[in-house]
């Protein structure tokens, strides 16, 4: 499975990966460091786990000694807490700003609005992970700044720069590392039958039309392709507008080249979980070059609540919401 186009630079990475834009992004926009460890979480040595009750788990920084079925994990990332609660398990530490309700459903919202937090992504303190007493610390993104916490707890790091740069991908290898696999597959079945569901009844619409996921984008430009763009393909939507097969997208491009957006009968943009735009997608939606799209002009702009594609909860809710869609067509 192809890649997504990534943009150049950790914090584009990260903005894009995150499914974050316009303001909401600032949530994820952080220095790198280890904070607060006074010496407390240096390289030398490993707390690994050890005994009758661990395995062996490969991961992207070698094969690590971990439980059997951890229970007390601690997540670097907003996106893997986001994939352990579909896997039936709350993390007890998370970033700063994971629990935010303008970005997450309002049943997400209330399961992490309580959890600890260990400090900004990118900047894990470690004396607050520490604390928690955790039998797991999971990583995506930040290598170099996870690897001195395995003085604390074992350390599985998945680069999601390079292995894997899909949703599902990376939520298959969480689902290994806490021993959670049935549940993922309880999940992907769910999700397999919605599928189904929406391609037999919609058959025709899916098959006679073309489109394309957009969000807004800085000074000017918005992006062609967003996380949901699996989805959209997994229901067997054709994507136009240029976005090469298999490709998740993330693609800058100017107004002035809006035109790349003819060829598509409908259009998904992105709208956080309240049903407001960001700042940067309102003033797309504003702009006059936009409603001259034809899809716009016909009625055929959608938007959708789950730009933010972390699990399978989420690409449930984004068939639902494309059903909606297909309705109208």
């Amino acid at each position: 499975m192809a890649r997504s186009r990534i943009l150049s630079g950790p914090v584009e990475r990260r903005r894009v990966l995150g499914g974050l834009t316009g303001a909401a992004a600032a949530l994820g926009v952080t220095a790198c460091g280890v904070s607060e460890s006074d010496g407390k979480a240096s390289n030398g040595g490993s707390k690994e786990s050890s005994g009758a009750g661990t395995r062996s788990l490969e991961t992207d920084n070698g094969t690590v000694k971990v439980p059997q079925k951890p229970e007390r994990v601690v997540v670097l990332e907003n996106y893997d807490a986001l994939m352990l609660l579909d896997l039936g398990l709350v993390p007890v530490g998370v970033p700063d700003g994971a629990a935010n309700p303008q970005l997450l459903p309002k049943d997400v919202y209330e399961q992490l609005k309580d959890v600890d937090t260990i400090g900004a992504s990118g900047t894990p303190n470690s004396q607050a992970i520490a604390a928690l007493k955790p039998d797991l610390i999971i990583d995506q993104f930040y290598k170099e700044k996870s690897a001195p916490l395995r003085t604390i707890a074992p350390v599985a790091f998945y680069d999601w720069h390079t292995s894997g740069a899909f949703w599902n991908e990376q939520i298959a290898k969480l689902a290994k590392a806490v021993n959670r696999e049935s549940r993922l597959a309880e999940k992907k079945q769910e999700y397999e039958r919605r599928l189904t569901e929406v391609r037999t009844a919609y058959r025709k619409q899916i098959e006679t039309t073309t489109w394309a996921p957009l969000s807004g984008g800085p000074n000017g430009k918005f992006f062609l392709g967003t996380p949901l763009v699996t989805v959209m393909r997994d229901v067997g939507l054709r994507i136009g507008a240029g976005l090469p097969e298999k490709e998740a997208g993330f693609v800058p491009k100017s107004y002035e080249e809006m035109d790349v957006l003819k060829d598509c009968d409908a259009l998904i943009y992105s709208v956080q979980a309240d049903g407001r735009p960001t700042p940067t997608t309102q003033q797309l939606l504003d702009h006059k070059l936009w409603k001259g799209v034809p899809a716009v002009k016909a009625g055929r702009a959608f938007p959708s609540r789950h730009f933010v594609m972390a699990n399978y909860s989420f690409a449930i809710a984004t068939v639902d919401e494309i059903e909606g869609m297909l309705k109208k067509m």
